[in-house]
């Protein structure tokens, strides 16, 4: 019988919706899923496994490179910088190892936007045009506007931030 990943001394027999565990992290997860905001996209992966006392619990921050790594497989940073199935949750790890776009006209509907400060990052899912005068549509997971929002490039963000290809 299988063992609980956290507590090797606990058979993992209760079904979660990220994997099998101990009747204690069940608990745990269930609390934390709970915790987790609605408009995080996947919400159900977004906590982490603190151990000791804490348990489980909902990830702070960083929904947006959440969703886009989990939109791209993108599985880099270490342990505590990844959601419960291993999709990273920091800007740069999102961006680690792309390839920079230099020129608008170059960017296209996948591509991964980041803003300067690389703490808020999207996915290009539309784009109406040809050329500089592009029209750049951006989804992201915003804190701010609380949803899995769709926002034009320019009017948004300003035309500000970087474009990455994987």
């Amino acid at each position: 019988m299988a063992k609980c990943e956290h507590h090797p001394g606990r058979v993992a027999d209760t079904s979660t919706s990220i994997g099998y565990y101990c009747k204690q992290c069940a608990e745990q997860i269930e609390k934390a899923q709970s915790d987790v905001d609605s408009y995080v996209t996947p919400r159900d992966c977004f906590i982490t496994y603190e151990g000791g006392r804490t348990g489980w619990r909902k990830i702070v921050g960083t929904p947006c490179a959440h969703y886009v790594a989990h939109e791209r497989s993108i599985k880099y940073g270490f342990a505590g910088e990844k959601c419960a199935n291993g999709y990273s949750l920091r800007v740069p790890d999102v961006i680690s190892g792309a390839r920079r776009i230099e020129k608008r006209e170059d960017v296209k509907i996948g591509d991964i936007w980041a803003n300067d400060g690389k703490d808020h990052c999207g996915l290009v899912v539309k784009i109406e045009g040809e050329g500089e005068n592009k029209k750049i549509k951006i989804r992201h997971c915003s804190s701010g506007q609380r949803l899995l929002a769709t926002d034009d490039f320019d009017t948004k963000f300003s035309g500000k931030g970087k474009f990455y290809r994987r």
